[in-house]
């Protein structure tokens, strides 16, 4: 991620969508706020596709890759448009992965809570895959992907912590 944070040049709507308008222009913790409104965006996921009637895997799966590719369209266009590269005010990325990382777990405090460090930890730190994504993949796909690969991580870390709690308790 680029430390610099040169002018806006201009808005767009993809960049306004791209920043979460207001939350990735926040001056401190922008990506801590962007991941926050990740777990809005999981629930309405989970519920709304329960209040349809079609709360199944492939349901989740198919918004969480039609948010995916919406998010990568804003974040590309606006990347080139303030001409940078993985720019922290770009959160929207954030929101995919703490949604990937809350959609499948109930919504409870634990699970909110536990799931919203978790994709902190994973994408702050950046262990194994998610840094490769972000230091060695161009673009739009190496800005998502890494919070994509921290997302799945922070979910499958607590997917276990839950089935070691259910075993223990």
């Amino acid at each position: 991620m680029s430390s610099a944070k040169p002018k806006v040049p201009y808005w767009s709507f993809a960049s306004l969508v791209a920043v979460v308008f207001p939350l990735g222009m926040l001056p401190k913790a922008p990506g801590t706020w962007g991941s926050l409104a990740g777990i809005p965006v999981a629930m309405a996921f989970a519920y709304g596709t329960r209040s349809l009637g079609v709360y199944s895997l492939p349901a989740i799966l198919i918004l969480l890759v039609l948010l995916g590719v919406f998010a990568w369209w804003t974040i590309d266009q606006t990347e080139k448009q303030w001409q940078t590269h993985d720019d922290g005010r770009i959160v929207i990325d954030e929101v995919l992965g703490q949604a990937i990382a809350s959609v499948f777990f109930p919504f409870d405090a634990f699970h909110i809570i536990a799931a919203f460090v978790l994709f902190r930890i994973f994408d702050i730190f950046k262990p194994g895959p998610i840094g490769w994504a972000d230091e060695k993949l161009p673009g739009a796909f190496g800005t998502l992907l890494d919070d994509v690969i921290a997302g799945i991580f922070a979910g499958l870390v607590l997917a276990g912590v839950s089935a070691l709690a259910r075993l223990v308790l």
